[in-house]
């Protein structure tokens, strides 16, 4: 159990993280992991092994929290989350038996690692900038967001009214969609940089689903797919902590997802993809040696 002193602090750390993980889509750990290691690592002797087991925890509060507010505000697509976990999960699972893998063998992934996180970073800059450009285009009204894809002629058409009665109607890129779901997965895995940041990047791009239904059916993912991971990790999670954060992700997390029908969709996807450079320049510190 943490110290009495230091419960207030993770509660504050629990609302940051619940309240952006549902709004992006993604787990928490790009924050809760950092944290952990870089505010109590030293004092509390939290090592790399610890704190992402720990956040492993955190996220099953969060990732239920945010899906029950999310089934409430109607934006989840369970058809399509359905159809992306058939693939992510496979893929997830095969990635982190390889890099299990390889990490006995000892090959050197570096390579790999660097140019994925390049890939992302050039990616997510050139969305920023396609998004802000497009945001102050002339002619707003006729204008299509980069979240809003055009129908396509073959695919799954799906139709969604959430509680607000905004209708949402979009087609699903079955293929390529969902084998890049698969690669998604096995990538994120292996590599170390998985859940929403994967997972919302290839909703959107991939499958054609709008932002504000791909960070819902992302949350949901991630709730199914996490109790895979922490049954792995039992050992090493520090159920206290997880106990300290977990009650303050559970208060945010049950509460942003309903007023995020206010927030223009454009404006999720910039902060989605702000995300994934910071998660994408973790990645390269710690390859580099410089971070856990």
């Amino acid at each position: 159990m943490p110290e009495l002193t230091v419960i207030p602090g993770l509660f504050g750390l629990g609302i940051v993280v619940g309240a952006i993980s549902p709004t992006f889509g993604i787990g928490g750990g790009l924050l809760t992991v950092p944290a952990l290691l870089l505010i109590y690592g030293q004092a509390f002797g939290f090592t790399g092994d610890t704190a992402t087991a720990t956040s492993l925890g955190v996220i099953v509060f969060t990732s239920l929290s945010g899906t029950i507010a999310y089934m409430r505000e109607k934006r989840i697509d369970y058809k399509v989350a359905l159809l992306f976990m058939l693939f992510a999960i496979p893929g997830s699972v095969g990635g982190g038996l390889i890099s299990r893998w390889m990490g006995a063998k000892e090959f050197a992934v570096d390579p790999f690692q660097y140019t994925f996180a390049g890939v992302m970073i050039a990616t997510a800059l050139y969305k920023l900038f396609t998004i802000l450009a497009d945001r102050f285009r002339k002619g707003d009204k006729d204008r299509r967001t980069l979240d809003e894809p055009a129908v396509q002629k073959a695919g799954l058409a799906r139709r969604l009214v959430d509680r607000h009665g905004t209708v949402f109607e979009y087609t699903v890129r079955l293929f390529p969609g969902t084998l890049i779901a698969f690669i998604g997965g096995f990538l994120g895995a292996m590599l170390g940089l998985g859940g929403g940041v994967i997972y919302v990047a290839i909703l959107t791009m991939a499958l054609g689903v709008p932002a504000v239904i791909a960070t819902a059916t992302s949350t949901f993912t991630i709730l199914a797919a996490n109790p895979f991971a922490v049954a792995l990790r039992l050992r090493s999670i520090q159920w206290g902590w997880v106990v300290a954060l977990a009650a303050g992700t559970v208060l945010s997390a049950s509460i942003v997802p309903r007023f995020l029908h206010r927030v223009r969709s454009e404006w999720i996807l910039a902060g989605f993809w702000t995300l994934a450079i910071l998660a994408s320049v973790r990645l390269l510190l710690k390859v580099s040696g410089v971070v856990i």
